[in-house]
């Protein structure tokens, strides 16, 4: 990467800082690294891939000039420039439309902990220094980074400009991916829960939920999911159904098992179907209707998320780019 950015003819005011050999093998022992050369008063994190609307980075600016020094973090929308291309990547935009359109906002709009995206981050040095950067074994920095801001008293708000990316075209490379994600919940969950009480008291009740949704309720839920599904079907079977039903706790649990089970889908259907039309989008009612089965993929990754937890903690599985066939020129400025 350093030696194609090198032949680039880049402005005098660009440094390219090449990391160290070293362990972990990780983005933010990068860019524990990197920030160190950091002159500014703030500081940006961009994929190399991002695309963002270019009037992103003076926004910023401005909304960290008119706040006080509690606003630590700005987190920009991520978007694809591809959404389109096949199944995966319609299924990855409306995830994505659903937790940059509706979930953040929501938690931002209650003043509880941002996972934050590990992108389009637009942080207060000071604030970064007052947490003490990044962990360098996490493999979701950016979700760890975020609780740990709000912990500390900084709130994080969402910026008002898109930073287009590039959406996995290839299973394989999406389940790396994933994969990596869902073992950095876990261990950021781990992370925050060595002292619960403590964290209940720096983040108060509300905030302490959502933590827990966040993390480890990402990777249950995923790593559960076709478990609890078909003993909900199963339930309601008519031989087992005469039986769970036979007394009236029975039959409270069934019909309890039936509405989280039917509720959860509607939550998520109505959160990407809203985030998907925050984005112009519309017409995507069956790719809604196939988020079950992209759900189905999330156990996949979350098993193998287990697996790399237990023996190779801190293995980071690196993303493929450039796969897709889409010109990001056609991306949304």
């Amino acid at each position: 990467m350093h030696i194609a950015v090198q032949t680039r003819d880049l402005p005098a005011f660009f440094d390219i800082i090449i990391v160290p050999r070293g362990k972990p093998q990780t983005k933010p022992r990068a860019l524990n690294y990197a920030v160190q050369f950091a002159r500014g008063s703030l500081v940006t994190i961009y994929d190399g891939e991002d695309i963002p609307q270019p009037s992103q980075l003076r926004k910023a600016a401005a909304a960290f000039a008119e706040a006080d020094d509690t606003l630590g973090c700005l987190q920009a929308p991520l978007a694809f420039f591809n959404p389109n291309e096949n199944w995966l990547t319609r299924q990855f935009a409306a995830e994505y439309a659903a937790l940059f359109r509706v979930v953040l906002p929501t938690l931002v709009a209650y003043d509880m902990p941002l996972p934050l995206g590990g992108t389009s981050n637009h942080f207060r040095a000071s604030a970064l220094e007052a947490v003490g950067y990044w962990d360098a074994f996490n493999m979701t920095e950016d979700a760890d980074l975020g609780i740990r801001l709000a912990r500390h008293g900084f709130k994080t708000g969402m910026l008002d400009s898109t930073t287009f990316e590039e959406a996995n075209t290839e299973i394989v490379n999406w389940m790396r991916q994933r994969r990596r994600w869902l073992k950095g919940f876990l261990q950021t969950w781990l992370v925050h829960s060595r002292n619960p009480v403590q964290l209940l008291r720096d983040v108060g009740p509300g905030g302490f939920l959502a933590v827990q949704t966040m993390t480890i309720g990402v990777f249950a839920s995923a790593l559960l999911h076709p478990v609890l599904l078909l003993t909900a079907m199963w339930n309601f079977l008519p031989g087992p159904l005469a039986v769970s039903t036979a007394t009236a706790g029975g039959t409270l649990i069934s019909g309890a098992s039936l509405v989280i089970l039917v509720m959860g889908y509607v939550s998520a259907f109505a959160a990407c179907r809203t985030g998907l039309r925050q984005e112009g989008i519309v017409g995507w009612t069956g790719v809604i209707a196939g988020i079950p089965v992209y759900w189905l993929l999330m156990t996949a990754a979350a098993w193998l998320a287990l697996k790399d937890f237990l023996f190779a903690p801190f293995y980071w599985h690196k993303t493929r780019h450039g796969l897709t066939r889409i010109d990001c020129n056609d991306a949304k400025t």
